[in-house]
Parts: C-alpha cells; sequence; structure tokens
C-alpha cells in the first residue's frame, strides 16, 4: 500500500546498482555499444500530453494492443525505456487504455528475452502520481527494486500504471482482479513488439499494493492469459485482503490515509456505494487531496480522530461487502513464490502475510518466506532489491524452487 516517502526509494547499495550496470554492459550484443532498437509502435507525443487520451478502445481491440510509444530518457545504463499506452480488458467485455512502461537492454538480441512483470505499490490516485509520469531513479534510488540486476540478466522488464493511474478515469485502488488484468496485458504488449523479441515466459514481483497485484496475477494468468508461462513471483509486504487491512489500519491513526484513498478504488468497482456511509464530515474534508495531491494524504489525515464510522466494516453493509468481494479470489497453485517481510511491519502486519503464505502453500506452490526482524514495511524493499534477481534467475534456469511451507 505504501511509498509515500522519499527513504522508500533507497533499495540497493550504490555498489549493487554499479555492479549491475558494469554487467548489463557486457552482456554479448546488450551492450550500451549497440544499435538502441527502434520500436514498431507508432510514436506518441512528447510531453505529458503522451497521457491525455479520453477515447475508448474500438470494440475490435486486442488486449495488449499498443496505442502508442514514448522513449523515455532514465533507462539504467546499458538498457532502453518507453512508456506505452495500450489496450486492456480490465474486466469481461470492459476494455480501457492504460499506461506502463517497458524497458530492455541495448540492441537486439538473437535468443528470445525473459520477461520481468514489476507491480507497483501505492503512489496516490492523481493521474500525475503515476509510475510511468515520475523517474526511475537508479540505484538506491529506484523506484523498481533491483530493476538493473534484472535487465543485466539479459530479461526485459515491464510494468503497469494499472487503470486509471496515469490517464484520465478512476483509479481502481486496491481492485486486485482488475490490476492484474491490466498487468497481464502489459506483458501482451510487449510481445507485440517483434523488435524486443521475448519469450513468453515471465516472473512477476510486487510490493504493497503490488504485492496484492502480483498474487491476484498468479490467480487468474491460465485463464486470462493461458498463452504466457509464470516461472515465479515474488511478494514484498503484501498488501492483499483489503477488507483485513481496513480494519487493520482503522485500529489507529498512522494508517488513516490508508482508508480514505482506498475507499476512491473500491468505489471504481462499486459506483453507488457512498462515501459519507464510511466517514463522519471530518474525514470527508480529506477527499479533495486524492485529486491532486500524490501522497499528501498521509500526512494530512493523520491527525484525524474518529474519522470512520464503524458500521461500515460490518458484515453485511456496503462497504463490507465491496471490500470481501475484491478479496474472493483463491491461489491456483500455479507457480513458486518467495516473499520477504519485515517483523515490524505495521500497514501489511506479519499475521495477514503469514495467512496468505498458508494459502499459497494449501494450492500447492513452493513458497520461501523469509521474515526480517527490525524491518517495517518500507525497510524491508532492499531485502527484496536484493534477493529477487537471483531468485528469479534460478526459475529461468529451471532450478527446483526452495519451499520452507510448514509441514
Amino acid at each position: 500500500m505504501t511509498g509515500h516517502r522519499r527513504g522508500a526509494f533507497r533499495m540497493v547499495s550504490t555498489a549493487l546498482a554499479l555492479a549491475a550496470a558494469l554487467s548489463l554492459t557486457a552482456c554479448g550484443s546488450s551492450n550500451d555499444d549497440a544499435t538502441p532498437v527502434q520500436l514498431t509502435a507508432k510514436a506518441g507525443p512528447a510531453g505529458t500530453t503522451f497521457w491525455d487520451i479520453t477515447d475508448q478502445p474500438p470494440a475490435d481491440a486486442e488486449p495488449g494492443e499498443i496505442y502508442w510509444a514514448q522513449p523515455r530518457s532514465d533507462a539504467p545504463a546499458g538498457a532502453q525505456g518507453w512508456n506505452v499506452v495500450y489496450v486492456s480488458e480490465i474486466r469481461p467485455g470492459v476494455k480501457a487504455y492504460v499506461s506502463g512502461e517497458i524497458y530492455a537492454p541495448v540492441g537486439s538480441s538473437d535468443s528470445p528475452r525473459d520477461l520481468v512483470l514489476w507491480n507497483h505499490e501505492t503512489t496516490g490516485l492523481a493521474d500525475n502520481c503515476a509510475p510511468s509520469r515520475r523517474s526511475l531513479g537508479a540505484g538506491e534510488e529506484s523506484r523498481v527494486p533491483g530493476i538493473e540486476a534484472l535487465l543485466a540478466q539479459g530479461n526485459v522488464v515491464a510494468m503497469s500504471d494499472y487503470p486509471g493511474q496515469g490517464l484520465p478515469g478512476p483509479a481502481y485502488y486496491m481492485v486486485g482482479d482488475v490490476n492484474a488484468r491490466a498487468s497481464m496485458d502489459m506483458l501482451r504488449a510487449v510481445r507485440t513488439l517483434p523488435e524486443l523479441n521475448t519469450s513468453n515466459r515471465y516472473v512477476e514481483y510486487g510490493w504493497s499494493q503490488g504485492g496484492g497485484t502480483t498474487m491476484h496475477v498468479e490467480s487468474v494468468a491460465r485463464g486470462y492469459a493461458p498463452e504466457l508461462e509464470g516461472m515465479g513471483a515474488g511478494l514484498v509486504a503484501p498488501a492483499v485482503r483489503i477488507r483485513d487491512l481496513t480494519l487493520n489500519s482503522m485500529k489507529g491513526p498512522e494508517n488513516a490515509g490508508y482508508v480514505i484513498a482506498t475507499l476512491p478504488g473500491i468505489k471504481a468497482a462499486n459506483p453507488d456505494l457512498r462515501y459519507a456511509d464510511f466517514l463522519n464530515p471530518n474525514a470527508m474534508e480529506m477527499l479533495p487531496v486524492l485529486a491532486d495531491g500524490c501522497f499528501d494524504m498521509w500526512t494530512a489525515a493523520q491527525p484525524l480522530r474518529d474519522y470512520y464510522k464503524p458500521e461500515a466494516m460490518e458484515p453485511g453493509a456496503p462497504w463490507s461487502n465491496a471490500m470481501a468481494e475484491a478479496d474472493d479470489f483463491r491461489p491456483a497453485g500455479t507457480m513458486p513464490f518467495t516473499i520477504y517481510q519485515g517483523a515490524e511491519d505495521i500497514t501489511t502486519p506479519v499475521e495477514l502475510t503469514a495467512r496468505e503464505r498458508t494459502a499459497l502453500c494449501k494450492a500447492g506452490s513452493a513458497v520461501e518466506y523469509n521474515e526480517y526482524p527490525g524491518l517495517d514495511h518500507e525497510s524491508v524493499v532492499a531485502r527484496g532489491a536484493e534477493g529477487f534477481p537471483t531468485w528469479a534467475a534460478d526459475r529461468f534456469a529451471g532450478k527446483p524452487a526452495p519451499s520452507n511451507c510448514p509441514a
């Protein structure tokens, strides 16, 4: 869910980032002496007008079809990057344009490159908060943990902004199924670009909200995108079941901003819901902050007391039912998982992550659970940045996945 403090993105050491960059520039045809790839996709406009799209996809548009693309200037050394707008079937029979990003090693590759899907954390709901509208950052300041190492392995790294984040329209914050379909269609978009020469194999990972998206992807992947082969998934402090996460956040003022920010996402999927049925008047005044700010909500909401109506989360109440519906999914047991969890996390507590671990194990997945004393929701991201690239490389190499599922 989180991601509102700059320090959250101090993910890998400068030494690790430099080593990854040097490795990338030494990878055969994927080096900074190679000829940069020119995408065959339609070129979009420069600047922020790239995201000013109010059209809807035509009825015959295919999920993953690219509307247009725009080069980025902040790709890691030895890599190229692009923003893209593509078609996603965000719900059965409902298509929308969604924005996202693609990063690939410079130059062509004689053998197909495997795919890495990053599912992002909470960024704020305003369009200008979307990841593709912000700098990628580098090394310990990158907003995509471990991206230098993943590119150094020769992979193509892709990520979706999710529907309504970046482009006009409601953002489906914490509606996992909608965001998962958009993420799968991002992979489809990459595969429409022959010049990137990608395989159908992918690993995925995500932090906080993105961890929930990652679990939803695993749940729907075989039914929604059977042409793609999921090799493994990583969860970093995953925010998965929004009803229980909301009840947890309502215990104190520290997470009041999460509660308030969650409501527009749930309402996007359930337009008949009323904010006034959940929030007291003092909290209703916080809603406009969502329209313009990115992370302002967390600071603005912390002084609030008695900001919600307890009856809104009682079983059978409209808001409670809507959140339970968003949570109504099960792991499919189709791929192994690795989990990075801080023991001091109060946003996605250990007990909630442990429950997801149990569900994954029962579904038949090999699950490697890593818990770190003294780390919280943000500081644990560095462990994911350090560990996931090697774990992902082992999955692509066909090595048995480690597991410490309870007997």
